[in-house]
C-alpha cells in the first residue's frame, strides 16, 4: 500500500441510490445549484466524490424534509448562517448522552457550585439551539 487514503468516486446511479434520489433528480439539480458541479470524464460521465453526496443529502434534506423551494435552498446553502448551524446540529447531543457524561453526572467529583454552574451553562446552550432551529 502507498499509505495514501483514495477518494472514493461514484457514478451517478451509485450517488443517486446512496442518497434515495434517482439519477435524473441529480442532473436536474446541477442545473439548479452552483455548489454541484460533478466530476467529468472525457467522455461526459458524471463522478461523484463523498463531498458531493455530502452536499446532495443536505440539498435534499432542505428540500424534501423543510420544505424549501429550490430558491430557498440555494439561499440557505449560500449564507454562513447555514454553516454555524450545520455545526451545531452535529455538535449536539441527545439528553441522554449528556445526562451519561462526567460533568453533568451524579458521579462527577466536582464541587457542588461548580456542578451548578455547568448545569446553567447547558440549560443556556440548549436555549440557543432552539433559537436557532
Amino acid at each position: 500500500m502507498s499509505g495514501q487514503s483514495e477518494e472514493k468516486i461514484y457514478k451517478i446511479g451509485q450517488a443517486a441510490k446512496l442518497v434515495g434520489l434517482k439519477s435524473y433528480v441529480l442532473r436536474f439539480w446541477e442545473g439548479e445549484f452552483e455548489q454541484l458541479e460533478p466530476i467529468r470524464t472525457a467522455s461526459g460521465q458524471r463522478l461523484y466524490n463523498d463531498s458531493h453526496i455530502e452536499l446532495i443529502s443536505r440539498i435534499k434534506t432542505l428540500l424534501h424534509d423543510e420544505g424549501l423551494t429550490i430558491e430557498g435552498a440555494r439561499k440557505r446553502l449560500d449564507s454562513p448562517e447555514h454553516d454555524f448551524k450545520e455545526r451545531v446540529q452535529a455538535a449536539s447531543l441527545a439528553p441522554e448522552v449528556v445526562s451519561r457524561l462526567p460533568l453533568f453526572s451524579a458521579e462527577s467529583g466536582s464541587g457542588g457550585h461548580e456542578k451548578q454552574i455547568l448545569k446553567e451553562i447547558h440549560i443556556e446552550l440548549q436555549e440557543l439551539k432552539k433559537l436557532l432551529s
